[in-house]
């Protein structure tokens, strides 16, 4: 017998006040999901405009929405779910939480209700950088699926791109010294697409870090809402979140840790607009909704951190777009989640996650302009028929690719190379030694070397020797150079002969004062050990100006909330070209000029007073280490710096009044239902440092790196989230800030935070208040390492709190007025 609920009564007259939409555009709460029906993070719509909705770690309910909506709890053996698609009438479900399987289920209605679920494919990944959302191709005949970077490809049946995707790292890269994601390699997070019956599985496009949602626009090019890893803020390798256009065999760029492509290669395609900081969730299109004709032509994409929804306009621009970002929904404590167009032309959205309060939302058009639907399809896409040559491409189209490979459209080039990848290299090798167009050099030469033998690799730097590097633009530079370093990745390090051809090309050009062009060419120039790189970088470090700010900086300042420790962060922009030359020296084995260390470790001394995301510091003390490493002994002894023991987080706590109890999830709720205006502020800022919260967490720049800064915490969150996180802190557990348990082959087992892997071994940090606390582990001691569900934090660190204290605590957390 299907449970049934009854649309919530509402405590507040108006839960939309404070939310603001585009003139015309109305936003209305229009069921408040119960804590029974747990957290509500995806959305899909069947074919009798019914809506069907998953609780993050519990099942699903259908929802018809109206005056008063009714819900249902469907009684099918699904839980879990983070991507629901209802197609050709059958629902498409993506299992990420246990207990289920992880993968791609597929149910198929049984009556009014649905039989067994069919596991489609399996996956290996789960949490929030696991498997996520699915959409249909425009023509029907694929399903795609959009996987986080914890998730590792399967075997698949075809692959867009060719199997030759590396870490592609010329120098050696910095893992996350807090221990993120160092052992996800490529490709990242992917994007797959399979046969509605559940067959023919292919890879689409990689490298990726966790776009969540996909969607299609109307000219039938598919595009993604790509994350950013917020703790690199302030280094050169933070990528902000992201809009991207999907091409078939398309490659993103992530690697862990500093290992990021930057967007300039033409082996990364890049982004097409982005967006600052943020948490990207769902995408959906405009199309079939009753809005003005630019509305629904419009992606939607959502930003659980931030509160916001997008709409992004796409205007046709050569073979790819212009992208404009406009503010559709803005407001505080609107995690949104997932979108789906109605039957009845609104927008219905999703807030939660996390085990936080949720609730559907419902956008309507109000105003008098037309909103009759627009014809799909009007813009041809110029690129039909191309992609869709380059699916299996045979050598008969080597003649149209070679051509292609020469365009002044990036998009061209890009798939003419991937295409060519995938043909014998003989085929078309050869079409190098007489070509004298640079991008065909270019592109042919970064081909080759990600699919061919040390044979063509004489080949194409003879090509790219040929080229006149003073004639080049500055993207053509960039890649030039980044051809070479894929010669030497791929194929090792370059005899004497090329070493000296390609410092005679490029070695006296350094610097350009083009700063991208500088960058590529010091990294070259440091791996070459060029005769007197260190002194010509120190000069261009003195001489790089302190730290631009990034473009998004507007989005920082119009959200008081998460923005503001952004902004605090702003105020002190470490350079990043400086910390990119320093990324660069640090490989440059000593000895050096005299006075160069000097210079050189002066500077990181003062970059390491920069501000940035949690791991900043941690980065810039590991390039230290390094650089030390690659210095003489006489060097080491003189530069390096001597251990400081950890702070004790302990020591110097302001005292607790009490008597405290064992506070539970409703007294705490009860408490601040009470009101929390006019509390001492300054004695909840105690508080969370006597509840030591402050070991762990920062506040408004105040506060430990180990766990999730919560400064914006009121803005997200209400306070019986907050009370629960805080009680029951392994209900929920980020990827981010997740344990392992390691199993070594004697039996017993540690509980850690794997750091990273070096010289054999595992470093693993066990103290969650002092990171430095670590234990090594041999790799081949090692059987099993599982992402623990158990938090770090201890559960009941309120306790010692009297009732008053703990109102100042949470009026200090919610930014309470």
């Amino acid at each position: 017998m299907p449970l049934l609920f009854a649309g919530s009564v509402f405590a507040d007259p108006d839960p939309a006040s404070g939310i603001h939409v585009p003139k015309d555009f109305k936003i209305e709460r229009i069921y408040e999901v119960p804590g029974g029906q747990g957290s509500w993070v995806a959305i899909t719509k069947d074919d009798k405009g019914r809506f069907i909705c998953s609780d993050q770690y519990g099942g699903l309910y259908r929802v018809e929405a109206g005056a008063a909506p009714k819900v249902e709890k469907l009684e099918v053996k699904i839980s879990g779910a983070h991507g629901l698609l209802w197609f050709q009438g059958v629902l498409y479900v993506s299992i990420n939480e246990a207990p289920m399987k992880s993968g791609v289920w597929m149910v198929k209605p049984q009556g009014d209700q649905f039989s067994e679920p069919v596991l489609v494919k399996e996956f290996k990944g789960r949490g929030e950088h696991g498997p996520h959302q699915m959409v249909p191709s425009p023509d029907g005949q694929w399903i795609y699926v959009t996987c986080g970077n914890f998730t590792d490809l399967p075997g698949m049946d075809g692959y867009q791109p060719a199997k030759v995707w590396q870490e592609d790292q010329l120098l050696t890269r910095c893992t996350d010294p807090r221990g993120h994601d160092p052992n996800q390699m490529a490709p990242g997070g992917w994007i797959a697409r399979f046969k509605p019956d559940g067959g023919s599985w292919e890879l689409y496009a990689s490298g990726f870090r966790n776009t969540y949602d996909i969607a299609f626009n109307d000219r039938g090019d598919l595009f993604g809402y790509d994350s950013d890893m917020e703790w690199d803020f302030g280094t050169p390798w933070y990528r902000p979140t992201r809009l991207c256009e999907i091409l078939p065999g398309g490659e993103y760029g992530w690697r862990n840790g500093s290992g990021k492509w930057p967007v300039e290669y033409e082996d990364n395609y890049g982004s097409l607009v982005d967006f600052g900081p943020g948490s990207p969730t769902g995408v959906v299109a405009g199309r079939g909704a009753k809005f003005p004709e630019a509305y629904q032509r419009a992606l939607y994409t959502l930003d659980w951190t931030f509160a916001t929804v997008r709409a992004i306009h796409l205007e046709p621009q050569g073979t790819s777009y212009k992208a404009t970002s406009e503010e559709f929904i803005t407001g505080t404590g609107l995690p949104f989640t997932d979108a789906v167009i109605g039957d009845d032309g609104a927008m219905y959205l999703l807030t939660g996650g996390r085990k936080t309060g949720s609730a559907m939302w419902k956008v309507t058009y109000t105003g008098s302009a037309s909103t009759a639907p627009v014809k799909i399809g009007r813009e041809a896409d110029p690129l039909a028929a191309f992609k869709s040559a380059i699916d299996k491409p045979t050598p008969a189209a080597i003649n149209s690719l070679w051509e292609k490979l020469g365009s002044s459209e990036r998009t061209e080039r890009f798939l003419a190379r991937t295409a060519l990848e995938k043909l014998p290299p003989a085929s078309w090798a050869p079409r190098l030694d007489a070509e004298k167009d640079a991008w065909r050099v270019i592109g042919a030469s970064i081909g080759l070397a990600r699919v061919s033998t040390k044979e063509d690799r004489a080949r194409a730097l003879s090509a790219l020797d040929r080229l006149d590097w003073s004639k080049l633009s500055s993207l053509q530079r960039i890649n030039w150079l980044r051809a070479c370093d894929l010669e030497f990745i791929r194929g090792g390090e370059p005899q004497v002969e090329e070493r000296q051809k390609v410092l005679a090309k490029i070695d006296k050009s350094f610097p350009t004062g083009d700063e991208m062009v500088d960058r590529e060419l010091c990294r070259l120039l440091c791996y070459l050990q060029a005769p007197g790189i260190v002194g010509r970088t120190l000069t261009a470090m003195d001489l790089a100006g302190p730290g631009k700010p990034p473009a998004w900086t507007e989005i920082a300042a119009r959200n008081s909330g998460y923005g503001k420790p952004i902004l605090e962060m702003l105020k002190n922009l470490p350079p990043a070209q400086v910390l990119h030359y320093v990324y660069c020296l640090r490989a440059v084995k000593g000895p050096w000029g005299a006075g160069e260390r000097e210079r050189f470790f002066s500077w990181v001394d003062r970059l390491a007073s920069g501000s940035g995301g949690a791991s900043y510091g941690g980065f810039v003390a590991e390039l230290r280490k390094q650089a030390l490493a690659n210095a003489t002994p006489e060097e080491r002894v003189r530069f390096e710096k001597p251990a400081h023991a950890a702070a004790n987080p302990m020591a110097n706590l302001p005292p607790v009044k009490g008597p405290g109890k064992d506070w539970t999830v409703d007294e705490v709720a009860a408490l601040a239902a009470g009101g929390l205006s006019g509390r001492d502020k300054e004695n909840g800022r105690n508080m969370f440092k006597a509840s030591l919260c402050a070991a762990c967490h920062a506040f408004n720049g105040e506060g430990g790196d180990v766990g999730p800064d919560l400064t914006t915490l009121g803005g997200r969150f209400k306070p019986r989230d907050i009370a629960d996180a805080i009680i029951n802190p392994s209900a929920v557990v980020s990827d981010q800030f997740a344990y392992s348990t390691i199993t070594r082959k004697d039996g017993s087992s540690l509980f850690g935070r794997m750091l990273k892997e070096e010289n054999g071994k595992v470093i693993v940090g066990t103290n969650p208040f002092d990171t430095t606390q670590t234990v090594e582990v041999p790799k081949d001691e090692i059987t099993s390492m599982e992402r623990s569900s158990i938090s770090p934090m201890p559960g009941a660190l309120i306790n010692r709190l009297n009732p008053d204290e703990l109102k100042d605590l949470l009026a200090f957390l919610t930014g309470a007025k």
